[in-house]
């Protein structure tokens, strides 16, 4: 018997798991290593907050959206923030601004004054309408951003920072950006301080679309919410920044389904610069802020 078929013999009483680990050698030293062999993923890190006395877990992909566990990564002050509400909704944790379900104070954009007439197309219903399915690409930022923050409203050093109750400036930015202005909240905030388009730490929105849109972007109004006027607005690519509670959020989209619900439009929150949230986060709305591209 040649001394091939000699070693084929003992071979064919080795068991199944040993021939497969044999084979698992031969395969990883033909590529030049065990590359091809698994390696058990890291999983992400689970960050904590307190929610009314109780820890809770943050898990990226079981409890928490991509974009506030991005910002909790690079923020971790922000999990511990007392100015944040964290509520469970959708099987997820999500971030508020605590100050909108406090008794609002006046608000900060300022320039009352009529709107000028807006178009509402499609029948009002609960059913869909086409007409109104509408997804604005409004760029989100937040106003927690390291590069504006800590600074200053208006540049004074009598109003709170960015960070604390930037919601007005930081929705106007972006906003503008929608509109093609460059700015930031940060180069938006020192524009208004340089122009005088600030009122006790509040923006003026004319003067600031005036002056610091690069003029892309014309004051339309402030005036009392109204739900009819969010499909009209978004068909105009007219973002409209409104006013929940004490805090701003930008609508950019609507899904046509029901337009006096809260839970039809999607929001960018200046809180933690997200665009997961709907309208029905937080209280009802009160007012809009509208501008409209120059």
């Amino acid at each position: 018997m040649s001394p091939l078929r000699d070693l084929q013999k003992p071979l064919r009483r080795v068991k199944g798991p040993v021939l497969a680990a044999v084979a698992m050698v031969v395969i990883g030293a033909a590529v030049g290593g065990w590359a091809l062999l698994p390696v058990k993923a890291e999983q992400p890190q689970a960050i904590p907050i307190e929610v009314g006395g109780e820890t809770i877990w943050l898990q990226l992909g079981k409890n928490v959206h991509q974009q506030t566990y991005d910002l909790l990564m690079r923020d971790d002050a922000f999990a511990t923030d007392p100015g944040i509400k964290w509520v469970f909704v959708d099987n997820l944790w999500v971030p508020l601004a605590r100050a909108a379900f406090e008794q609002p104070t006046q608000p900060s954009v300022k320039e009352r004054r009529p709107s000028e007439e807006v178009s509402q197309r499609g029948v009002v219903g609960p059913d869909y309408i086409p007409e109104c399915d509408i997804n604005l690409s409004v760029p989100a930022y937040s106003q927690r951003d390291s590069a504006w923050a800590s600074a200053r409203l208006c540049n004074s050093g009598s109003c709170a920072t960015m960070y604390d109750e930037g919601c007005a400036m930081t929705s106007t930015a972006m906003v503008f950006r929608y509109f093609g202005a460059n700015t930031d909240p940060g180069q938006l905030n020192s524009c208004s301080a340089n122009n005088g388009c600030c009122s006790s730490c509040n923006l003026i929105g004319g003067c600031a679309a005036s002056n610091c849109s690069g003029g892309r972007a014309t004051y339309v109004g402030y005036y009392a919410f109204n739900w009819l006027h969010m499909c009209g607005l978004l068909s105009q690519n007219r973002p409209p920044i409104v006013h929940v509670g004490n805090h701003y959020v930008v609508v950019y989209r609507s899904r046509g389904y029901d337009l006096y619900s809260g839970s039809d439009y999607y929001i960018n929150d200046p809180i933690d610069g997200s665009t997961y949230k709907k309208l029905s986060f937080y209280p009802t709305p009160t007012e809009t802020a509208e501008y409209r591209a120059d």
